[in-house]
């Protein structure tokens, strides 16, 4: 992961992380087109993400060892 202190980023985006109970726990970064380039996320949402991910990966470990046993045993 990339990181950028605080001070580094520009008044409006310290404004929205700064921001008290937003009402979007993201901030879509766009181009003059409206096109998205990049996505910021708080930490309780970065958090979440990751422990969706980690869930998935054990989901899918589980899985291959299940299906290295079956195809072991025949």
């Amino acid at each position: 992961m990339r990181e950028i202190t605080k001070a580094e980023i520009g008044d409006g985006l310290r404004t929205l992380i700064e921001e008290k109970d937003p009402i979007d726990d993201d901030i879509a970064i766009v181009d003059e087109s409206g096109d998205i380039l990049s996505v910021l996320i708080n930490k309780d949402a970065y958090n979440f993400f990751l422990k969706k991910v980690h869930e998935e990966e054990d989901k899918q470990d589980r899985k291959t060892v299940e299906d290295f046993h079956k195809n072991g045993e025949q």
